[in-house]
């Protein structure tokens, strides 16, 4: 057996674990990614947060109508009970009844603006609560999956692992240390297999015809020229 062929069954073995590796980080980042749910809580925060001040308005100006009203009923009351004399008080305390009739109305107005206020954000709220309960059921679903794939990687990841340590007691051990330096060098890719006998499987470009013959050799270990993987003839 040639000394390259477990170097290249290890660099299956690693690009495997790689790909599970990537795939388990991308799965995890999904599942901790809970952009839209935060998106559609805010959503309802908001509009929660927006109807008690509308509804605060609206009080206000409730009572602020009441006590106007109050204070023009009050006035009125010592008008009719003759506890106001003198022409010139009489016809103040009548201006400030007309005044405070007056703001009283613009204040039944602004209420009845109010109220219709209020129920336009009661069903902006109702529909927005119900997209963040559309939002969390349909991120419950997709959990699941994604969850029980995570779990089969991990499960396969370890397998993995442990066909790496029993592919590594096949290589020889002055071998292993120019295959890591490569593998962290080239992209997780240290060994390159041989296309049609002649071309580097990674970076595809034609290797000379005295390495082709040096290749075919089982004790030597040869590299591409260009990129500098080791070579892997089938």
């Amino acid at each position: 057996m040639s000394r390259v062929t477990p170097l290249f069954e290890l660099q299956q073995v690693d690009s495997n674990i790689d790909r599970h590796n990537i795939n388990i980080a991308n799965i995890e980042t999904t599942l901790l990614d809970k952009t839209t749910l935060e998106a559609a809580r805010q959503a309802v925060s908001d509009v929660e947060t927006l109807l008690r001040n509308t509804r605060t308005k609206l009080k206000d100006l409730e009572f602020e109508t009441q006590t106007v009203e109050k204070h023009a009923s009050d006035l009125e009351k010592k008008l009719y009970e003759g506890l106001i004399k003198g022409v010139k008080e009489m016809k103040a305390a009548q201006s400030e009844i007309d005044t405070f009739r007056k703001r009283r109305a613009e204040l039944e107005d602004s209420s009845v603006e109010a109220m219709l206020e209020v129920e336009e954000v009661e069903k902006s709220l109702e529909v927005v609560r119900q997209k963040l309960a559309t939002v969390e059921n349909e991120r419950e679903k997709s959990l699941i999956p994604l969850t029980q794939e995570l779990t089969k990687l991990k499960k396969e990841l370890g397998e993995l692992q442990l066909a790496r340590e029993k592919q590594v007691r096949k290589i020889t051990p002055s071998d292993l240390p120019l295959y890591e330096k490569l593998r962290s060098q080239k992209q997780g890719v240290a060994v390159a297999e041989l296309l049609m006998g002649k071309i580097c499987g990674k970076c595809r470009v034609d290797i000379p015809l005295s390495k082709q013959r040096d290749l075919k050799s089982p004790i030597v270990i040869i590299t591409c020229p260009s990129c500098g993987r080791i070579l892997y003839l089938p």
